[in-house]
């Protein structure tokens, strides 16, 4: 027999109901819609759609931007960033969360990827960027750990943190899930590059000056710049002069010992250049460290006269290598040899080399090499200059020069060809490589007096001249007698 509830009854009921209803959902949106069965409602995880996961990889600009919800971003938001390829991620399956179940969902609750331990990973992939873009496909219902492997061929200041991603991932902003997810790691670049001047010099014992330009990376999330150095390791015919370290822009004045440091004694013939915390909080991200540094060329040592530089900085626990330059320099020598006979050599001839006509003839600014300007031929007839710059810059143009004899051997005349008024032009590189080059200087012997002849035209000569002194003699004899006869009549 059934009973009728009266109106406040059955209005006490019904209101109990909604409030039963509308706890069960409240408490059930709490939990992924994944912990669901396997027939999908509309917020289930469906199992049934594959799942990937693509990394966008590009450089990180100055203006840190807007974390990715794991949906593609439109052209739009990448456009300008510049896309690095060749970076390396692997992709490992962590084994111990299950998201089939609520548990497995509440375990990836403020877990990092520093309390994966290494026993619960199983690798799935490993793959490289390409235009800045790597797809890992066909992917299970998991949690993974990506962890960037290689830079490639960039240089890479800040590498992108290990990170943990759920496949599929909640999609933040209307409850559904993300099954191809895309993520955006950048990674802050720096650049270290290296150029080369040798214009002031020009023979051993003159500079060289190398300029370095390294770039201070970008900020990136969850790095921070903690050391900064710059490492120049001179070659064995180099000797260090001075190093000077400024800021471009130059927002703030760097200061010796107190913002960096320069050591040459650490390792010898290494020039390491060491930031302060001081300086350090100058490195303004962006700007460039500029460091020029000073050598003198102090020997060839061998036929070679190719010396080669390159720098290193370090960034952090990040090295990164500039670039190669070089100097190109050569040796001379001469060969000094009677004109007449160029197998007989002459010592004493005494040489300078200018690095223009102009002063080769006013016999101004000769070049000095190993302290001196004037090189004199030796007993075997050979003048040997060791050490002239032999192209601008390491580049296959051509340094010219200009010789000339000061000073010929004596009884010899200075060559016509190497003369002040005729200076003879040369070069030292031959071809790309520098090598010895020969020079051979001929002097003609000054020229002897003019002295008489036995026989020929300068005999008859004489004889005629004699012939005559007697006839003005026997004429003055002829002469007298008959003024002495005409007298004693």
């Amino acid at each position: 027999m059934s009973k009728a509830l009266n109106p406040f009854t059955r209005r006490l009921t019904a209101g109990i109901g909604i409030a039963a209803i509308a706890a069960a959902t409240m408490f059930g949106s709490m939990l992924p819609a994944s912990a669901a069965d396997t027939t999908p409602g509309p917020g289930n995880i469906d199992n049934a759609i594959s799942k990937s996961l693509t990394i966008h990889k590009f450089a990180q600009p100055a203006t840190v931007g807007t974390a990715p919800d794991g949906t593609e971003l439109p052209s739009s938001a990448t456009s300008g960033l510049d896309a690095l390829n060749g970076v390396k991620f692997k992709v490992e399956k962590v084994n111990n969360i299950d998201l089939s179940t609520n548990e497995g969902w509440a375990q990836t609750v403020g877990l990092t990827p520093g309390a994966v331990a290494a026993a619960d990973l199983t690798f799935v992939a490993e793959a490289a960027t390409v235009n800045g873009v790597v797809t890992f496909p066909n992917l299970a219902k998991a949690v993974y750990l990506v962890t960037e492997t290689d830079p490639g061929a960039n240089n890479i200041a800040f590498a992108a943190k290990p990170f943990l991603v759920t496949l599929p991932l909640p999609n933040k902003s209307d409850s559904s899930w993300i099954y191809d997810v895309h993520v955006y790691p950048k990674n802050s670049i720096t650049e270290l590059s290296k150029t080369v001047d040798d214009s002031t010099g020009t023979g051993l014992g003159t500079d060289v000056k190398w300029s370095i330009a390294a770039k201070v990376p970008a900020k990136s999330e969850g790095n921070a710049l903690e050391s900064f150095a710059i490492s120049d390791t001179l070659d064995s015919r180099l000797s260090y002069k001075s190093a000077t370290v400024t800021l471009d822009p130059a927002s703030s004045a760097l200061v010796l010992d107190t913002d960096y440091t320069i050591d040459t004694t650490t390792t010898p013939g290494t020039v390491l250049i060491n930031f302060t915390p001081a300086g350090l909080a100058k490195l303004v991200p962006g700007a460039t460290v500029n460091v020029s540094l000073v050598t003198t060329v102090v020997s060839l040592g061998g036929v070679s006269g190719v010396i080669e530089n390159k720098a290193v900085s370090f960034i952090n626990d990040s090295s990164f290598t500039s670039n190669t330059v070089k100097t190109v320099w050569g040796n001379v020598i001469i060969h000094k040899v009677a004109a007449n006979d160029e197998s007989k050599s002459l010592t004493g001839a005494e040489f300078q080399v200018y690095t223009s006509e102009a002063d080769a003839k006013a016999g101004t600014n000769p070049v000095v090499v190993s302290g001196t300007s004037t090189f004199t031929s030796n007993a075997s007839g050979i003048v040997q200059i060791d050490g002239l710059r032999a192209t601008v810059n390491g580049t296959d143009t051509v340094v010219d020069y200009w010789l000339v004899e000061t000073k010929a051997p004596a009884g010899y005349t200075v060559a016509g060809d190497a003369s002040k008024s005729n200076p003879k032009k040369f070069f030292v590189a031959q071809g790309k490589v520098a090598t010895t080059i020969d020079i051979t200087v001929a002097n003609p012997q000054t020229p002897p007096f003019m002295l008489p002849l036995t026989g020929g035209p300068g005999t008859v000569a004489f004889m005629i001249v004699g012939l005559g002194l007697l006839s003005i003699a026997g004429g003055v004899a002829l002469r007298k007698r008959s003024t002495r006869s005409v007298s004693q009549i």
